[in-house]
C-alpha cells in the first residue's frame, strides 16, 4: 500500500480526516470518561500529552509499511471531533487488517460511528485490496458488538485472555468481515 496523502473521506454528515494536534484536547476529554472508554484496550489517552503522542504516531503511521491508519471523525460544519476510527495490523500478503474505533459519549446512539465505519470499510475493500477485516471486541461491549454485526461482521470465536489492560487479562470476541459481505448503506 502506498498513499501520496492521507485519504480524507466524506459521508452525508461527517468528514473523516487526518488527526491534528488541535484535536488533542477533545481526544483527552473523550478518554477522561473512563467508564465510556473501559473497553479501549490500552492505556487511556486522558491527558493532552498522551493525546499529542498518539496523534503524532497517527500522523506518521499512515506512511509506514504496513500502515497504521487513524481518522478523526468530525462534523464538517463546526469541526467538532466526535471520535476516531482506524485500520491497523495490516498484512498485505494475506490481504487483511484490523478495525478499531471509539466515540465520545455525547455522540452515542446517533448513527455517527455506523456512518464513519461504513465509509472506512468501503475505502479499504474498494481501494486497498483488502479481502478481510477483523475486529476484536470485549465480550461485555454489547453496543460495539451490535454495531459490528449491523455492518456485516460475524462473530467467529472468543479469544481467551488475548488482551491485557488495567493490570488484568481480558477475553476478546473475534469478528470478521469479508469484502463480499460488506453492506451498502444509502447516503
Amino acid at each position: 500500500m502506498s498513499l501520496a496523502a492521507f485519504p480524507e473521506l466524506k459521508t452525508e454528515r461527517l468528514i473523516l480526516r487526518e488527526l491534528a494536534h488541535a484535536d488533542a484536547p477533545a481526544v483527552a476529554a473523550m478518554h477522561r470518561d473512563h467508564e465510556a472508554m473501559r473497553h479501549w484496550g490500552g492505556t487511556l489517552l486522558d491527558t493532552e500529552v498522551a493525546a499529542h503522542d498518539f496523534i503524532a504516531r497517527c500522523r506518521t503511521g499512515w506512511q509506514w509499511s504496513p500502515p497504521v491508519m487513524r481518522w478523526a471523525i468530525a462534523r464538517p460544519g463546526d469541526g467538532l471531533l466526535l471520535g476516531t476510527c482506524g485500520l491497523f495490523n495490516w498484512d498485505p500478503r494475506w490481504h487483511r487488517c484490523t478495525l478499531g474505533y471509539e466515540l465520545a459519549r455525547s455522540a452515542w446512539q446517533q448513527g455517527y460511528m455506523r456512518e464513519a465505519l461504513a465509509a472506512v470499510l468501503a475505502w479499504a475493500f474498494q481501494t486497498q485490496g483488502i479481502h478481510r477485516i477483523e475486529a476484536l471486541i470485549h465480550p461485555d461491549n454489547a453496543a460495539s458488538l451490535r454495531l459490528a454485526q449491523y455492518l456485516g461482521f460475524r462473530i467467529e470465536g472468543r479469544l481467551r485472555e488475548a488482551a491485557f489492560w488495567d493490570n488484568r487479562f481480558h477475553d476478546m470476541a473475534l469478528l470478521g468481515l469479508l469484502a463480499s459481505e460488506l453492506r451498502v448503506f444509502p447516503n
